[in-house]
């Protein structure tokens, strides 16, 4: 637990300081963050890191995350042909290694690629355009993580997904809500007069959908785990795991917050 407390607290005020810079700086980090989560989702595969077939990846996530700060209008540009090489060049790694690269490794990294990549893109989008957004997302998903697990060890009883993640429960998850909607007040009334997303109303709204698809985003890396049988991602992170155990909620809440329009 000291291990835990002490990687978490110096790892997450060096995140946060350069989140608050914003700018290269953050844009950096998200690419590096990005990165490294890929090579660990290809590593539960039992693909090397340094194969040219990993490395075509890791240099795909790595462009699609800083391509919003490097050009945006030629990035928007290119965006489809990116997609269409991308799958070409996998797939003709079948080829090239005489099937030692399948297709379904193909579609693995493939998969792998855009769904790493894009929630980080989204993530230096957003603090491109508000510090206060970017913020507030982070604060929800480390509150909802908190939640589930103070909660959990006191008062759960009833398993939430004990096939995918036993530890998981019920308790854990609704206080896990009740304390991401308690923050979010919080925090809107710290940050002043000016509304996050239009009406407190719709702010509960967007801290509700944070906090109940953090925790689908947390199961969902807990099922790749369980079938790949892995305990933690990676061990980059002393007492966490992966890169991946810490960002698998925000990797899959910042692409629906996209698609439902709180985010452009």
């Amino acid at each position: 637990m000291k291990q835990r407390v002490i990687t978490g607290t110096l790892a997450g005020a060096f995140y946060l300081a350069l989140l608050w810079i914003g700018s290269i700086p953050f844009a950096l980090l998200a690419a590096a963050i990005a990165v490294i989560s890929y090579l660990e989702l290809a590593e539960m595969n039992k693909l090397s890191a340094y194969s040219p077939e990993v490395l075509t990846g890791a240099l795909a996530v790595a462009v699609i995350v800083c391509g919003e700060w490097i050009s945006p209008t030629i990035f928007h540009f290119i965006w489809p042909k990116l997609i269409v090489f991308l799958a070409l060049l996998f797939v003709s790694f079948n080829v090239v290694t005489k099937n030692r690269f399948s297709f379904a490794r193909s579609a693995y990294l493939f998969l792998a690629v855009f769904y790493i990549s894009i929630p980080f893109q989204l993530l230096v989008r957003i603090r491109f355009d508000s510090l206060a957004l970017a913020l507030f997302v982070q604060i929800i998903i480390w509150t909802t993580d908190s939640g589930a697990y103070f909660v959990g060890r006191k008062l759960g009883k009833n398993k939430l997904a004990p096939y995918i993640s036993p530890n998981k429960t019920r308790e854990g998850s609704i206080g896990a809500v009740i304390a991401a909607l308690l923050v979010a007040a919080l925090f809107q009334l710290i940050i002043g007069s000016h509304l996050l997303f239009g009406s407190w109303l719709m702010l509960f709204a967007v801290a509700l959908l944070i906090s109940l698809f953090g925790q689908l985003g947390d199961l969902v890396e807990s099922a790749i785990k369980r079938f790949y049988d892995v305990k933690d991602s990676g061990t980059i992170l002393p007492g966490h795991g992966g890169m991946l155990d810490r960002f698998d909620s925000l990797i899959f809440v910042l692409p629906l917050l996209y698609v439902l329009g709180f985010i452009g």
